[in-house]
């Protein structure tokens, strides 16, 4: 039984042991390491001792001055020792050169402790010991230039140590860079004038209901797509990174028409017409830049309406007069993708267009053909 209790008071003593040197070696902060090292002052010091805190060898002179004013005013508020005031200006100055350089000698310190009528000198540094900074303080008798205690410990970093050392804070600076970010995009938004040019292909469904009166003198059938060339040039506000704009184009459409197919043969009707949309554009930041669009255009034909056999020859007029066939209308909308590329953006555009109205033939009033279909386009904008 006296074996086991000897076993066990073993154990306790070793893990207090072990506790308190653990303790020793875990970092702490800088006012906990002030304060520990004001108690040891004043439980070593005797009780009267006239101190002076001399200087503290730190990185940055603020640390070094936080650390001097909390010392003596903990020193002072306790009132067990007689802290000697620093009111010597052309030695004070002398002293900030120590605090920095660190170049003052024990007998430096024991003439300046003379001069000042102290018995005790306190002082310090402050150390990088790679990722782990220390704390140290030591007292001299003045007149035996003898070390009377010391103190060192270990110091955790904190938000406090970041300021005092000129440390950034990196949480602030994230903040800091994400309101700049915020400010350049909202800067990016401002209005600003664009510049576009484009081309691709589409097709154009007819609406066979509406088309009837051409598609019977004809004697045929209306295939559902029809090739054409899409050429377009476009000015406006914002566009593609923005999140909002409004653009204005000239789409210049060849060949829009449809196809008919009669008795196994294709033949194909088309005219060339431009097109002037505006848009309402909404900008959304994706893996590359994405706008969303829409709005009303108006369609103006530039040629008169032509026919051609599938095989592409003996192109000609078709016999219906359509040379005073009036504008048509409609709506459009679609989606852009963007890709920074030089001083502007590739964009890569797809878009649906909805005629409300016919192409009519004036003079007899007979309904030709509704325009609605797909397109997709290449293009580059610039910025200006």
């Amino acid at each position: 039984m006296k074996k086991w209790i000897g076993v066990w008071c073993v154990l306790f003593l070793g893990s207090v042991v072990l506790k308190h040197a653990t303790a020793q070696d875990r970092p702490i902060t800088l006012d906990r390491a002030i304060q520990g090292a004001h108690a040891k002052i004043e439980s070593e010091l005797p009780q009267g001792t006239k101190i002076i805190v001399l200087h503290f060898v730190a990185p940055d002179q603020r640390l070094a001055d936080y650390v001097i004013d909390q010392l003596i005013a903990k020193l002072v508020n306790n009132k067990k020792l007689i802290v000697v005031e620093r009111n010597d200006l052309d030695l004070i100055n002398t002293e900030m050169a120590f605090q920095l350089s660190g170049e003052v000698s024990d007998e430096s310190a024991q003439a300046i402790g003379k001069k000042y009528g102290a018995q005790s000198i306190a002082s310090g540094k402050f150390t990088a010991l790679g990722n782990q900074y220390q704390f140290s303080i030591k007292t001299i008798h003045v007149e035996t230039a003898t070390i009377e205690l010391f103190y060192q410990t270990p110091i955790r970093q904190d938000k406090k140590l970041d300021t005092l050392l000129g440390i950034p804070d990196q949480k602030k600076n994230v903040k800091q860079n994400a309101q700049a970010a915020k400010v350049q995009q909202a800067a990016a938004r401002k209005t600003k004038l664009i510049l576009g040019v484009r081309g691709g292909i589409g097709g154009i469904s007819i609406l066979g209901n509406q088309a009837g009166d051409f598609l019977k003198e004809l004697g045929g059938e209306a295939t559902s797509l029809f090739p054409e060339q899409v050429y377009s040039v476009y000015f406006g506000t914002n566009s593609l990174n923005s999140l909002t704009g409004f653009q204005v184009e000239g789409n210049f459409h060849l060949n829009t028409g449809m196809a008919v197919e009669k008795n196994g043969e294709t033949l194909e009707v088309s005219y060339s017409a431009v097109d002037i949309p505006v848009l309402f554009r909404l900008g959304v930041a994706g893996g590359g830049m994405f706008s969303l669009f829409g709005g009303p255009y108006m369609s103006i034909p530039l040629s008169k309406l032509t026919s051609k056999p599938g095989n592409g020859t003996n192109e000609q007029e078709i016999a219906t007069p359509v040379l005073n066939f009036m504008a048509s209308y409609g709506i459009l909308g679609g989606i852009s993708m963007g890709f920074k590329l030089g001083p502007g953006y590739i964009a890569l555009d797809g878009r649906y267009a909805y005629d409300f109205n016919d192409i009519t033939n004036q003079e007899d009033n007979k309904k030709l053909f509704r325009r609605r279909g797909f397109n997709v386009s290449l293009g580059y904008e610039l910025w200006l």
